[in-house]
């Protein structure tokens, strides 16, 4: 659930735990040599439900968990999409 710092503040959090699961991931691959690239932006949807889910893992409302749903659907449904369109080509 959010804190008083708002959306902000969660998106550095997120970035935060991203940079250092990618750093994590170059120092066990072993390559001192390698270049770290940015963490890709966080996504709004993700944010959305991270804004609307409580420390134990539930969400704040009914209404929030049935537009979690209705959200994880849609990109399901997108991938499969995308996976069909680049299987036919």
């Amino acid at each position: 659930m959010l804190s008083r710092e708002g959306y902000e503040y969660l998106e550095n959090k997120l970035m935060d735990e991203k940079r250092k699961r990618k750093l994590e991931e170059s120092a066990q691959s072993g390559s001192t040599n390698t270049v770290i690239d940015p963490p890709s932006l966080i996504k709004r949807h993700v944010k959305w439900k991270m804004a609307r889910t409580k420390k134990t893992g539930q969400m704040t409302s009914e209404a929030a968990k049935e537009i979690a749903k209705k959200i994880v659907s849609h990109f399901q449904l997108i991938i499969v999409i995308i996976y069909v369109y680049c299987v036919i080509e």
